[in-house]
């Protein structure tokens, strides 16, 4: 009967304490086409975004939107295009946020994408 008074007393303890707040990833499930699209706003508090291609056989390509530091031309997104991430069917890219002494900085720039078949499915997750 001690034990479980023992018990009740530290389950009361611990639902006292607040818990450590986690932010689970934004899932956005798309679907693409063969222009090139807006597949993910703007976000100042993003510091990790995956790109997963659940198609069997479409390639998907994403990129931030530009303008390219090299020319000031407007990016576009085209499979295997300058400055995209051509995704292959079922493979996914990790795009982790710049980090600076262990911790993770944003990655707020919005993005674009392409598919290389109408109706092309495209799911993203993005944590903040």
């Amino acid at each position: 009967m001690a034990n479980l008074s023992r018990l009740v007393s530290a389950l009361a303890l611990c639902a006292a304490c607040p818990a450590m707040a986690q932010t689970p990833p934004y899932t956005y499930p798309l679907t693409i086409g063969t222009s090139s699209t807006s597949i993910l706003i703007a976000n100042p508090t993003r510091k990790r975004v995956i790109f997963h291609n659940p198609n069997d056989t479409a390639k998907v390509a994403v990129c931030p939107v530009g303008p390219s530091r090299s020319n000031g031309a407007a990016v576009t997104a085209a499979i295997n295009g300058p400055g995209c991430i051509t995704i292959l069917p079922y493979d996914r890219v990790d795009v982790p946020g710049p980090s600076t002494g262990g911790a993770q900085l944003a990655m707020p720039s919005a993005w674009i994408g392409i598919a290389s078949a109408g109706g092309s499915a495209l799911t993203i997750f993005e944590f903040e």
